[in-house]
């Protein structure tokens, strides 16, 4: 780390410092009805690359939006495909996207050809549900939906009670949307349709069908990085929400 980047994230844990002590007047009176606490245990702040990898250590992963379109072939040249990350660790591994470019450039560079087409707002195909994933990685892919809720529908009707279901989603206080905020601008990618908070994603994966096990903070780093102690002191700033849930048919 240079030293700008060391005086600048020195910076910004005086500025954390100083919002949470000025902003605490506005979780009081009519502020505090509106407070949601996190339903469920220790939250903390991964490595997100770090995390999904060992999640799916020695299980038989389903990875939805497997090809990082559309950066697939780029990915692909600087080994850091989170799809090919996750083969010498999971039992098997099978990937299904909707973007047919990015599943033939994938098996064309790789020889990989255990993918699939699939809309999941629609049907998973018979290749994916026959394959009785012990887990089903959603990362990153709910907020490029135009209908989320149709493709828990579908999730939830084309898989096994018990399945698990990791998801990872960009957080709507990422440190990255407040500087943004304060810069009369916003930091979103321009295929994204929503933002998720913890409290928004336990309404769509809804406690009647899924249990939520699991629920940290993650930041965009690639495999290996450490979580640097401000964002340590600070996890509900961390990029991405990062949950576990079960499917719940009892």
């Amino acid at each position: 780390m240079t030293i700008i980047n060391k005086i600048n994230w020195v910076l910004t844990w005086l500025s954390f410092a100083v919002a949470k002590r000025s902003l605490r007047y506005r979780l009081k009176g009519a502020g505090a009805d509106f407070l949601q606490p996190v339903k469920t245990g220790a939250v903390n702040i991964y490595n997100r690359i770090d995390f999904i990898i060992a999640s799916c250590k020695n299980k038989r992963v389903l990875h939805v939006g497997f090809s990082d379109h559309p950066f697939t072939r780029e990915r692909i040249a600087n080994s850091s495909l989170l799809h090919l990350q996750l083969q010498p660790e999971a039992s098997a591994v099978m990937g299904v996207d909707i973007e047919k470019d990015a599943l033939l450039a994938y098996s064309s560079a790789t020889g990989d050809t255990n993918v699939f087409w699939a809309d999941i707002t629609k049907a998973y195909p018979i290749e994916a549900t026959s394959f009785k994933p012990d887990i089903i990685l959603l990362t990153e892919v709910m907020e490029h939906l135009k209908d989320p809720y149709t493709a828990v529908d579908v999730l939830y009707g084309s898989f096994d009670n018990g399945t698990t279901v990791v998801v990872t989603v960009p957080n709507y206080t990422a440190l990255d949307s407040i500087a943004a905020s304060l810069h009369n601008t916003e930091s979103i990618h321009p295929h994204h349709y929503w933002y998720f908070s913890p409290y928004t994603l336990a309404k769509l994966f809804d406690e009647n069908r899924f249990a939520l096990q699991q629920l940290h903070f993650g930041m965009y780093y690639q495999q290996g990085k450490d979580v640097n102690m401000v964002m340590k002191k600070n996890p509900y700033n961390g990029d991405c929400i990062m949950a576990i849930f079960t499917i719940n048919k009892i």
